[in-house]
C-alpha cells in the first residue's frame, strides 16, 4: 500500500471519509496521527526553520565523534 496524508477541515473530512465508504475497507486504512508523530513533526519545523534562517548550528564530522566519544566515555565505567 501506499500511504498519503491530508491537512483538511472537518468538514471537507467527513465528504472524504464518505467517499472511501466507496471502497472496500480492504482497499484503505485510516491512520490517526499520534502524539510522538505530532511533537517529531514540530521539532523537525524547528529545526528547518533555524536552518532557514540561518541560526541552525552545523558540527564537521571530527566534531561529532569527539562529542560522541565524550558520551560514550561516561557511560563505560
Amino acid at each position: 500500500m501506499e500511504t498519503i496524508r491530508i491537512d483538511c477541515e472537518p468538514n471537507i473530512k467527513t465528504k472524504v471519509i464518505e467517499f472511501l465508504n466507496n471502497f472496500s475497507s480492504n482497499d484503505y486504512k485510516i491512520i490517526t496521527e499520534d502524539a510522538s508523530f505530532i511533537n517529531d513533526k514540530k521539532k523537525l519545523e524547528a529545526t528547518l526553520e533555524k536552518m532557514a534562517n540561518g541560526t541552525a548550528d552545523y558540527y564537521s564530522l571530527d566534531e561529532l565523534d569527539n562529542y560522541l566519544e565524550k558520551t560514550i566515555s561516561k557511560y563505560e565505567d
